[in-house]
């Protein structure tokens, strides 16, 4: 079994960053990971690219938002329409052999999450889609 400890941003004590936890379990058993959330990491002022490189094997889970500001909790956006860059986030991942899941974590609009959720995913597909293509090509 695999434990990922999350990343909470600024905000949180001990795990600011996925660099917290990695210095925290890089002496551990290798199935001791993280779960990497591209929100609270750039909040936490660490370059999210930078983060995936650095975890390596050990990430083990990924939450995707976007922020229109990441120095602003609240700034939450369907992910295409803030500065997250998620098409670099998804060449990081694929450059480390990434083979978890990527989960939407969309906290906006509670009253009615879908269509931002839906506009999320379709906007991941897309930029999948666009590096497929361009693999193909290569």
């Amino acid at each position: 079994m695999r434990i990922a400890i999350h990343n909470h941003g600024p905000e949180d004590k001990i795990w600011h960053s996925p660099l917290d936890v990695l210095a925290a379990v890089k002496s551990l058993d290798p199935r001791m990971g993280c779960c990497i959330d591209v929100g609270h990491c750039v909040r936490a002022g660490v370059d999210v690219i930078d983060a995936i490189h650095a975890a390596g094997p050990r990430l083990f889970n990924m939450h995707m938002k976007d922020l229109t500001d990441f120095n602003a909790k609240d700034s939450q956006v369907a992910v295409g329409e803030g500065k997250m860059p998620v098409p670099q986030i998804f060449a990081a991942l694929q450059a480390v052999n990434y083979d978890g899941f990527v989960d939407l974590e969309y906290e906006v609009h509670a009253d009615d999450p879908m269509p931002g959720a839906t506009e999320s995913f379709a906007y991941m597909r897309g930029v999948l889609a666009g590096m497929n293509a361009a693999s193909a090509r290569a």
